[in-house]
């Protein structure tokens, strides 16, 4: 049903000899069943036009024909029809031209799906063949796939995209023009990663990594942000990442970390970088990459890298470490990804001590034994690491008996039983 705003913005554009149609995703959208977000729309007015109609807007690219218009409280986007003209550096048109006839604003669009119109009465207009491409499940490039792709090349990365997240095949045409070029050159690393993370968050992101393998767009995004990029990641390899993404939730986080983790640490530090991730998010996934493998049969690191990365993302990580052996069917990875499990929520369930601030003795208390200076330091890492092994003996009392008797070299240290190492 359509919004008392809506209407009024129709009501008002028809009441003065103008069309309006919304148009894009907010129409496809609804056609597949699916709740619309933002609704744009698009008219024969020109922007100074619509200033003058209403009396909040906000300019959002006036040179390109888009004004904001503010109703209730919303902000509907509208943009006057525009016809097609030479593009520069791959993004953007050397300039615009506009014009009062739809079809030419529709034909000028990327892919039929999204060149479907609706009127205010709620009539549907489809002119390239959208309607029946979406009852196919196929996403198809408006005209020439070559051409559409020169002029903007993230409608590539857009079309692996909505195949992804809609669960569509994309028309052998335009998917052989992806491939025959997957340059995205001109492209910012702000946009690439926008319509990337809208892929590792896809319903269907395998079909969206096989999609990015297979027409080398991953292999190129891969090279121009790892300097030394070979093909020693294979194609199969980056699949299988795709594939295991299947497996655990759709967090962020979580599936760059299954994408990192054959990564090299400077690799990863290399491809976030260049990628414009937030630091912070950076930082989590570096951590939980380098954490990927761990066992509870060595708790010393079980236990550090619950320290290191925080609960929650320690629990992130044993997901992954289930995500993965579910996508192995292997019953032993299963069965130490369960132990793992296990051993966390014991350790959560006792309270045991992660960090230093943890430990029953302090900084004053090892001064009292004789450390001095970054000893004492030392000290509280020997004492934490003693306490990871043995919980229980997290006392004062105890730990000043074990760090004097580690001072005059009598403690009994338990050696570390190492984890795997392996790589997805």
């Amino acid at each position: 049903m359509m919004k008392d705003a809506l209407k009024q913005l129709f009501e008002v554009f028809h009441a003065r000899g103008r069309q309006l149609y919304i148009v894009g995703g907010a129409v496809r959208d609804c056609l597949l069943g699916i709740p619309p977000g933002d609704i744009d729309l698009t008219t024969d007015a020109l922007p100074e036009e619509m200033e003058a109609w209403f009396p909040h807007t906000i300019n959002k690219g006036k040179r390109f024909g888009t004004i904001g218009v503010v109703l209730e409280g919303e902000v509907y986007e509208i943009t006057t029809f525009r016809k097609d003209t030479a593009y520069q550096d791959g993004r953007h048109p050397v300039a615009v031209a506009f014009t009062d006839d739809v079809r030419e604003d529709v034909i000028r669009r990327d892919f039929t799906i999204n060149a479907l119109i609706v009127d205010g009465q709620g009539v549907l207009y489809d002119y390239v063949g959208g309607l029946g491409d979406l009852e196919k499940g196929v996403l198809r490039c408006i005209g020439n796939p070559d051409e559409r792709f020169q002029e903007d090349q993230l409608r590539k990365w857009r079309a692996i995209r909505l195949a992804a997240e809609k669960a569509m095949e994309i028309a052998a045409p335009t998917r052989e023009a992806i491939h025959a070029n997957p340059a995205i050159d001109g492209v910012s690393m702000e946009r690439l990663r926008d319509e990337f993370d809208r892929i590792l968050l896809a319903e269907k992101v395998t079909w969206g990594g096989y999609l990015l393998v297979r027409t080398d767009l991953m292999t190129t995004l891969l090279r121009r942000t790892i300097p030394a990029f070979t093909k020693r990641q294979r194609d199969y390899h980056l699949i299988e990442s795709f594939e295991i993404m299947a497996y655990v939730p759709r967090d962020l986080v979580m599936r760059l970390t299954i994408l990192a983790v054959p990564m090299t640490p400077v690799e990863r530090l290399e491809f976030f970088s260049c990628m414009r991730y937030p630091k912070a998010i950076m930082a989590r996934v570096i951590a939980l990459s380098r954490h990927f493998f761990v066992k509870s049969g060595d708790m010393v690191a079980f236990k550090g890298a619950i320290a290191d990365i925080g609960v929650a993302d320690f629990d992130r990580l044993l997901c992954l470490q289930q995500g993965q052996a579910q996508w192995e069917n292997n019953p032993k990875w299963m069965g130490e990804a369960a132990e793992n499990r296990a051993a966390f929520e014991v350790i959560k369930a006792r309270g045991d001590a992660l960090v230093r601030a943890d430990l029953a003795v302090k900084g004053e208390d090892i001064k009292a034994l004789g450390y001095e200076g970054s000893a004492i330091a030392r000290a509280l890492d020997t004492a934490l690491k003693w306490v990871y092994r043995h919980p229980e003996k997290n006392t004062k009392a105890d730990l000043m008996v074990y760090l004097e008797e580690d001072k005059s070299g009598k403690a009994h240290i338990t050696p570390d039983h190492r984890g795997f190492t392996e790589e997805i």
